[in-house]
């Protein structure tokens, strides 16, 4: 099989998307098919060459085995496959690149752009193929720009640095999102500052998709007569249309939230006589004489009256067959045993600050009797489940933005639009003076050690590392960790691994909840080829569970 020659190394060296159903004749030909390649200047009988290649490959390997291929590997390059009816989607990556990083790179880009566009199909039936082509150009840059090499290799969120921020400011801004929630037209949100996460209610999965329309308008000049943004409220307030899938839906509505006290209610509700207010300043509550009278029965019957705010959509609701969505998270990231039988009373969010040990990941599709939605948001195509019109709503700060998932009536609701710009619009601004004020110190000098440490499942990374590209201590340990999350990941039954050269050793260890690598540096390294009890790199458990204990990682 040809493999075409680029002239610089890429993460991503090839992607394409081809429309089987162009190509049905003997004549027709196979450019006919192809929606998009990357890189777009490859010259388009090359394209042809490698398309026509891999579509028949992997069609006759699925005939044969009767099963999907997931992967095919080349000589220099490994493709991620994904088949959907007619549609064929392709990413080629290099050898050395884990091949779970492979498809989570793909299916990410995938659901990237059925998260801002809708069904694939409709899409391309409505608009032109360069307009979606330059969506998918858009979405490929996005994805692998502006994170570390680890943060490509675990697929993992940015946050904000907590070694350096009041955790007052952490609880400051869940508070906000509780908030807004309290509006029924608002699902979820979370709060971004310069590209990272602040706070989150969302999933991982939905606050990456979010994550590029913010960096995306955060670099762009705001623009006040824009057609998303709303004159009455300035150019910091916009929107943009957007799609969940069934089950991403049914996770954003599985966190209960208390919205009897919410100001407004729904359009289809009458107002309430007496209205009590949304917390202007964090510090504003209401008070007793404005409160009504905690009832728990009241207040249950309230979430059961508000929570279902979609009952005009009640044909989406899930039939048993239908994956089930994860449970919510308490605070610390541990799955609460009482989830189904007793609501919480308050609204969860993903704190990205803590070491939580609980919940589980699944890596293998084909060992699960009852599966839970997998880690990395399922490939989850619209085509599969018809995809939910809801609408994403940014107020910015100036490098602060509050994101969050709405009702796509929320927008001619102007009253409920008025109650949550006000209700966080002051604290939104202290939030970002406090922030912008703190510093975010500059990368120390290399240590005796070099650590990372993937939160499972908040998918957040911790790491001692500069993030400067190709250090030389560094580079080492990138690969080892690649080659050691890979080995996590396609072996279950794995939970602790020590990978050495002559010169390194890196370790490696993994729960339900979390994976830790570690080197130390200095010492003797000297490696015969023979296991030696008295190696160095036999004392790496030890010094990990020792050192990261001061890094709030404990292995014990």
């Amino acid at each position: 099989m040809a493999e075409l020659m680029l002239p610089d190394s890429r993460r991503c060296n090839y992607f394409f998307l081809y429309d089987g159903s162009k190509v049905r004749g003997e004549g027709d030909q196979t450019r006919e098919g192809i929606c998009y390649f990357y890189p777009e200047e490859t010259p388009l009988d090359e394209q042809e060459l490698l398309c026509g290649q891999l579509v028949g490959t992997a069609r006759c390997v699925s005939e044969l085995s009767s099963s999907p291929v997931r992967i095919l590997r080349l000589r220099r390059n490994k493709f991620s496959i994904r088949v959907k009816d007619d549609f064929f989607w392709a990413l080629g990556c290099s050898v050395e690149v884990p091949t779970i990083s492979v498809c989570e790179l793909l299916d990410q880009l995938i659901n990237l752009f059925c998260f801002y566009t809708g069904s694939v199909r409709q899409s391309y039936q409505r608009n032109s193929k360069e307009s979606l082509a330059a969506r998918w150009a858009q979405y490929l840059s996005h994805l692998q720009s502006g994170s570390s090499e680890l943060h490509h290799i675990f697929s993992c969120l940015r946050t904000i640095d907590s070694t350096n921020v009041d955790p007052l400011l952490l609880l400051k801004a869940a508070l906000i999102l509780q908030a807004c929630q309290r509006c029924p037209l608002v699902l979820a949100g979370c709060i971004l500052f310069r590209g990272r996460v602040v706070s989150t209610q969302m999933s991982p999965e939905l606050t990456m998709k979010v994550m590029f329309h913010e960096s995306e308008t955060y670099t762009k000049p705001q623009r006040p007569s824009a057609p998303s943004t709303f004159s009455s409220f300035g150019g910091a307030v916009g929107s943009t249309a957007v799609f969940l899938t069934l089950s991403e839906l049914q996770y954003v509505q599985s966190a209960p939230v208390d919205k009897a006290f919410s100001s407004h209610s729904t359009p289809h509700k009458s107002t309430a006589s007496k209205k009590t207010r949304l917390s202007r300043t964090l510090s504003d509550t209401p008070s007793s004489s404005e409160s009504e009278p905690s009832d728990p029965g009241s207040s249950q019957s309230a979430q059961k009256l508000y929570s279902p705010h979609l009952s005009d959509r009640s044909v989406l609701s899930p039939d048993p067959a239908a994956p089930r969505p994860l449970e919510p998270p308490l605070s610390n990231g541990t799955l609460s045993p009482e989830a189904e039988e007793e609501p919480q009373e308050e609204s969860f969010y993903y704190s990205f600050h803590s070491n939580g040990d609980g919940g589980s990941r699944t890596h293998n599709e084909g060992e699960m009797p009852d599966p839970p939605p997998p880690r990395s948001a399922a490939f989850d195509l619209p085509e599969e489940s018809p995809p939910i019109p809801m609408t994403l709503y940014l107020h910015r700060v100036k490098g602060l933005v509050l994101a969050l998932l709405v009702e796509p009536h929320f927008l001619s609701d102007t009253a409920s639009m008025e109650e949550v710009y006000h209700c966080s619009l002051a604290s939104l601004n202290g939030l970002e003076a406090h922030l912008r004020s703190v510093s975010p110190g500059a990368p120390g000098a290399p240590g005796p050690y070099i650590f990372a440490h993937l939160d499972c499942i908040q998918s957040t990374l911790t790491s001692n590392l500069s993030g400067r590209p190709g250090g030389a201590p560094e580079r080492p340990f990138v690969r080892a960790t690649s080659l050691l999350h890979s080995h996590f990941c396609n072996t279950e039954t794995l939970q602790e691994a020590i990978i050495r050269s002559a010169g390194a050793a890196v370790y490696g260890t993994r729960s339900v909840a979390q994976e830790t690598y570690f080197q130390q540096h200095g010492g003797s390294l000297r490696n015969s080829g023979i296991p030696n009890h008295q190696d160095s790199a036999f004392s790496l458990p030890g010094k990990a569970r020792h050192r990261l204990l001061k890094h709030g990682v404990n292995l014990l």
